[in-house]
């Protein structure tokens, strides 16, 4: 047989791939685990946020009527309770910055006299902003008790002197009104939102992850192995066989997580599955370009974990593009996670399936085809460059 035939025999890579998997175990190990465990474990901590009810306290110091209506309708509200009352400005605020409570509400002296001159009664409200759930939640609630109170209190000084009473005065200071359908709790707003691409995030990384650990553990075992030239097709056939375990990994989440956590996966599992899939075999190129530099297996986690949060980053789907600096903007459009994130919006959230992802799916082609341009001249730069090398060697001149 052919030197260069040897290449293209799929048992050959495939099945040294897979017995060598078995003998070391650890790419085995990861290849298994990690598309089950890194999931699960990112449900398990967002599901802990998932508190209905967040906490305020209040320092009252005007002691009116107006404030007091104000305090019972901030209980009442299904986002927001009031936990006690604070004495002093400080010890609301520390209240706050302690975690004690997530909102801080403060009466001025003067709330309810300026209501009455008809002018505007100043509320300050304290939120703890770090976490997105209890901003939106407590902010939420804040909002809407206002809008009620101002309502009613225009129905007092404003309708009711002219004889606009009853029903008809609420629809003069208010008329129009619309019906809120929450389909999920408020505060499970963001981890539904971010969970897909934290998802999309683990296989995309794992097809690019476990192909450089696994030929960079398998140079450092075998010195035989770490001299071959390895072509293009070589790594494809090893990454064929983890591919099989990112498929199984994807029917785990898909299928079993994102309904036992309640996550957003549109009507079936296999529409993003699909879009998935075909992400991580677009991505095959870029992982055996980096898995040629690999020489240990520590290389891999160097190379692909540092850049984890950069690829999370750029995806557009927590920070839009538009945002970003102006030199960034075009760098983002090379990752494959960006279009997959773009996807996933639609298949989750609208509605979408897989073939309504024509855009999506061709910018994944599109950088298939730029990414595989790009490994083999990465692969190949000993072969490409032995040309220059000697015709280098023969027009030096001689010392």
């Amino acid at each position: 047989m052919k030197p260069w035939v040897e290449h293209f025999c799929f048992w050959r890579s495939f099945g040294d791939e897979a017995k060598f998997a078995t003998i070391a175990f650890i790419p085995l190990f990861i290849s298994i685990v990690l598309p089950i465990a890194y999931p699960l474990f990112m449900s398990l901590t967002y599901a802990n946020q998932s508190v209905v009810e967040r906490t305020a306290v209040v320092l009252d110091a005007d002691n009116s009527a107006h404030s007091r209506d104000m305090m019972l309708s901030i209980d009442a509200t299904q986002g927001l309770s009031i936990k006690r009352r604070v004495d002093t400005l400080e010890e609301g605020i520390q209240a706050v910055m302690s975690r004690e409570a997530d909102a801080f509400v403060f009466f001025p002296d003067d709330f309810s006299a300026k209501i009455k001159r008809l002018e505007r009664g100043d509320m300050k409200v304290y939120v703890y902003a770090t976490n997105m759930m209890i901003y939106a939640a407590t902010l939420t609630a804040l909002q809407e008790t206002v809008l009620h109170k101002n309502v009613s209190i225009a129905v007092e000084q404003i309708a009711n002197p002219k004889g606009v009473t009853g029903d008809k005065a609420y629809n003069t200071i208010d008329p129009i009104q619309y019906d809120k359908h929450i389909l999920f709790s408020p505060t499970l707003a963001y981890s539904t939102y971010i969970t897909p691409i934290l998802f999309c995030l683990v296989f995309h990384q794992m097809g690019l992850l476990i192909l450089g650990f696994s030929v960079g553990f398998h140079r450092e075992r075998d010195k035989s192995f770490a001299q071959k030239n390895l072509w293009l097709v070589d790594y494809f056939w090893r990454y064929l066989f983890y591919a099989l375990f990112i498929g199984l990994g994807t029917a785990f989440v898909y299928v079993y997580l994102c309904p036992l956590f309640a996550w957003h996966r549109g009507d079936t599992p296999i529409e993003i599955m699909k879009l998935i899939w075909v992400m991580v075999a677009c991505n095959f190129p870029l992982a055996a370009a980096l898995a040629s530099f690999c020489r240990t297996r520590y290389t891999a986690f160097q190379l692909i974990l540092g850049t984890t949060l950069i690829f999370f980053t750029l995806s557009g789907y927590v920070w839009p593009h538009y945002a970003m600096p102006p030199w960034i903007q075009p760098a983002t459009q090379f990752l494959a996670i960006d279009p997959v994130a773009q996807g996933i919006i639609k298949i989750a959230f609208k509605g979408a399936t897989f073939a309504d992802c024509n855009r999506e799916v061709a910018h994944l082609i599109r950088l298939f085809v730029i990414y595989t341009a790009l490994s083999l001249v990465v692969i190949h730069r000993r072969q490409i460059a032995r040309p220059f090398t000697r015709a280098w060697h023969k027009i030096r001149p001689a010392k």
